[in-house]
């Protein structure tokens, strides 16, 4: 037989030190770039329509003075009826929750409003010192009037 010579292989080995290098660079490139936030949510849960109708005639019935405020598609905000700017509502609702703090508010919104807009809107009704607060779809009349019709 004839007696081939093999050639020994060399060992190829990845050079575990520079690897390990580069990967804890990248590491504490990601520590530094990357930014922790706290995210808060808010959830709400919008009443059907009867609880509140029945709460609209309840408060018919025992007189109280809950604040009604109507938030359109187009974004406007009324307090009570009245057209008024979030900035203005926001004074508004500090001097009426300075009478009386534990008045209720019934913010009504239309299909079609951003979240955003009934957040902020919401906001300012806690800053303003508003506790006792709903929220409900509302349907804009046909009417010139602003009422607050509520569907499910």
């Amino acid at each position: 037989m004839i007696d081939i010579e093999r050639q020994l292989r060399k060992s190829k080995s990845i050079p575990l030190i520079s690897l390990i290098d580069v990967v804890f660079q990248l590491l504490i490139y990601l520590m530094l770039t990357t930014s922790f936030t706290r995210s808060e949510s808010l959830e709400l849960a919008l009443p059907s329509a009867p609880a509140v109708a029945q709460h609209l005639k309840m408060d018919a019935q025992e007189n109280t003075q809950t604040l009604h405020i109507y938030i359109s598609d187009a974004g406007e905000t009324f307090l009570d009826n009245k057209s008024m700017g979030e900035k203005d509502m926001a004074q508004d609702l500090r001097a009426m929750f300075a009478v009386s703090p534990e008045r209720g508010v019934l913010v009504l919104s239309a299909s079609h409003v951003p979240v955003q807009t009934l957040v902020r809107v919401l906001d300012r009704i806690y800053t303003a010192g508003g506790k006792n607060i709903a929220v409900a779809d509302w349907v804009i009349p046909t009417s010139s009037s602003v009422q607050g019709d509520t569907h499910g």
